[in-house]
């Protein structure tokens, strides 16, 4: 949620440089900083993070999935695939596709995402 909000000021900023400039406080830019400073300190993604997004990445022909799935296809417990999940919608990921049951797919950031470790 907190990259989701950093996003929106960003666009509405590079939208609007002038209005930027004229209202940006010295305040309100050192408050900037620090929230992008806090998601730049902490590691993008938890090992079930890594893992999880890795078989979502190698898997792009099904485009929909359940926690439920993902945890039956991994081997990790329901409950510490959807906290994962709900990390990698707020960090930009995934996206979340409706409400019951929840469903969620890859961002074009979760498809591109590079994962620390793999490839190298």
């Amino acid at each position: 949620m907190k990259q989701e909000f950093l996003n929106f000021i960003n666009s509405l900023m590079e939208a609007n440089p002038e209005l930027t400039d004229s209202l940006m406080t010295d305040n309100i830019r050192d408050y900037l900083k620090i929230l992008k400073d806090e998601k730049d300190s902490k590691p993008d993604l938890t090992e079930n993070g890594k893992t999880i997004l890795s078989y979502l990445q190698n898997n792009q022909n099904v485009k929909l999935w359940k926690s439920k799935d993902l945890a039956e296809q991994l081997g990790i417990s329901s409950r510490g695939v959807s906290g994962t999940m709900r990390k990698l919608t707020n960090d930009g990921f995934c996206e979340k596709i409706g409400q019951n049951p929840c469903v969620y797919c890859l961002s074009e950031k979760g498809k591109n995402y590079i994962i620390e470790g793999e490839n190298e």
